[in-house]
């Protein structure tokens, strides 16, 4: 079975010693590779992860053309990238239609990092252009271990998805982090799928099956959020729980090679 790992997270080998160690300062985060792709990949063979999909982050927006240009040199057969993208980039359709024009399979945007919250209007032409270009759009979801605040509430994506029912949209932390009890009242069973990363030991595991099979299993895919958890205590946890086997083998990689087309 092929395990492909929807959320990962890796920097140029120049910038990742010093992007480690300031996340590391800024909160409780402890990282279990060194933030390159090398570690990475590491990491995979130990795990047994077959694919990862990096999910780069641009905290200013203009950082997006290099952070999406180093992205798109990735591509191989065990890693997929997806694209930076900053909400306050001037053109978001000419960014977006670079990136497909890449070979970017889709775009990371962090409400937190970058200070947004996801149903504002200035966002619908990005969201437009992503559907225009088939481009999944992957957010982080809820509190963050880093920020004090949260734009990405569960009602605010069910705006968005309202708004733009077209829209192929991944949720992190299980649709938000932290916020989970908003999940099972406004995202859970919408057309979204949402990840695993950073809720296993955080939310009860009764709670955690209860949102899966609520939402449907098909729309759920595993995410290790790396370097942030072990992908190898992850997958072992995922396979713990009361789960069918065909429920299991879904999330740890058939819903993300449907998604993917891998």
């Amino acid at each position: 079975m092929r395990i492909i790992d929807i959320h990962t997270h890796a920097w140029p080998d120049a910038v990742a010693p010093a992007a480690i160690a300031s996340l590391e300062r800024m909160g409780t985060l402890s990282a279990h590779y060194d933030g390159t792709v090398a570690g990475l990949e590491t990491e995979m063979r130990a795990s047994g992860v077959s694919v990862s999909v990096i999910q780069p982050v641009a905290t200013k927006p203009g950082q997006v053309r290099s952070i999406n240009a180093w992205a798109a040199s990735l591509r191989s057969d065990n890693l997929v990238a997806f694209g930076a993208m900053h909400p306050d980039v001037e053109d978001p359709a000419a960014e977006v239609a670079h990136m497909a024009a890449l070979g970017l399979r889709g775009i990371k945007l962090h409400p937190e990092h970058q200070d947004f919250t996801p149903d504002e209007a200035r966002l619908a032409p990005l969201y437009e252009a992503a559907i225009a270009h088939d481009m999944t759009v992957f957010f982080h979801a809820g509190a963050d271990e880093l920020h004090g605040t949260i734009h990405g509430t569960p009602k605010a994506f069910a705006n968005v998805l309202d708004a733009f029912p077209q829209m192929r949209v991944v949720l992190a932390h299980l649709g938000g982090f932290m916020v989970w009890n908003e999940v099972a009242e406004v995202l859970v069973g919408r057309n979204v799928y949402l990840d695993t990363a950073y809720t296993l030991g955080h939310l009860p595991d009764a709670d955690f099956v209860e949102i899966l099979h609520a939402h449907g299993a098909e729309k759920v895919l595993f995410g290790s959020d790396g370097p942030w958890t072990d992908a190898a205590v992850e997958t072992a946890w995922l396979r713990r729980l009361p789960l069918a086997d065909g429920v299991i083998e879904a999330v740890l990689g058939g819903n993300a090679a449907k998604l993917l087309a891998l």
